[in-house]
C-alpha cells in the first residue's frame, strides 16, 4: 500500500517531502509541476559501457591494424588502437552528455520526456493529462536502497505512446506527484 505523501515547494524552489529534505528543482517558481533527473545508476551504467567501448574498440582496431601491416606491408599501424581507444571515449562522453540531458516532467499539459544533446536531436515525447491511462514504477530492494526506479506512465486508448524511462532518481515521488495531479484534474480529493 503507498502512504499518501503531499509534496512542497520551499521558497528555494525544492520539492520538499514529508521528512522536510529537499527533493529536487521544480520548472518555476511555486509551480505545482516539477522535473526529475535519472539517477547515477544510469552513469555508472555508462562506466561498465565505457570499459566494454574500449575493449571492442581496442581489440577491432588493433586487428585492423595488424591485418593492415602484414597484408599490405605498410609501416607501424599501431595508432589505429590509440584511434579506437578516443572513438570509446567520444562515444562515452556522448552517451554520458545525452544521459545527462533526460528529463521527466509535468506541466499543464501532460507528462514529457525530454532528451536530446544536439539541435537536431532534442525533442519531447509524453501523454497529456487527459489521454493518460496511469503511471507505475518498479518496486524491489535495489531500487529501493539506490532510490533509481524505472517509471512507466500509460496512455489510456494506445500502448504506442508508453513512455518508460529506467533509473529516474525518486522515480517513486514523480509516479506519485503524476498520478495526485491527474486525480486533481479528474475532480477526485487527494489527502
Amino acid at each position: 500500500m503507498m502512504e499518501n505523501r503531499t509534496l512542497h515547494i520551499n521558497d528555494r524552489g525544492d520539492i520538499i517531502g514529508t521528512s522536510e529534505r529537499a527533493l529536487g528543482p521544480v520548472i518555476e517558481q511555486n509551480s505545482p509541476f516539477l522535473v526529475f533527473r535519472l539517477s547515477w545508476v544510469a552513469y555508472a551504467r555508462e562506466g561498465v559501457a565505457l570499459l566494454l567501448r574500449l575493449l571492442v574498440c581496442c581489440i577491432g582496431f588493433m586487428l585492423v591494424s595488424v591485418a593492415l601491416q602484414r597484408f599490405t606491408k605498410m609501416g607501424d599501424m599501431s595508432w589505429l588502437t590509440v584511434l579506437g581507444a578516443l572513438l570509446a571515449i567520444v562515444w562515452t562522453a556522448y552517451s554520458i552528455a545525452f544521459t545527462n540531458s533526460v528529463r521527466l516532467f509535468t506541466d499543464d499539459a501532460g507528462v514529457w520526456m525530454q532528451s536530446g544533446v544536439f539541435p537536431w536531436e532534442k525533442g519531447v515525447t509524453g501523454v497529456q493529462w487527459r489521454d493518460l491511462g496511469q503511471a507505475g514504477y518498479n518496486q524491489g530492494f535495489v531500487s529501493w536502497i539506490l532510490r533509481s526506479y524505472d517509471v512507466q506512465v500509460t496512455h489510456r486508448f494506445s500502448t504506442t505512446t508508453e513512455m518508460y524511462l529506467r533509473n529516474v532518481h525518486r522515480g517513486n515521488l514523480a509516479v506519485e506527484h503524476i498520478n495526485q495531479v491527474m486525480a486533481q484534474l479528474q475532480g477526485r480529493v487527494v489527502r
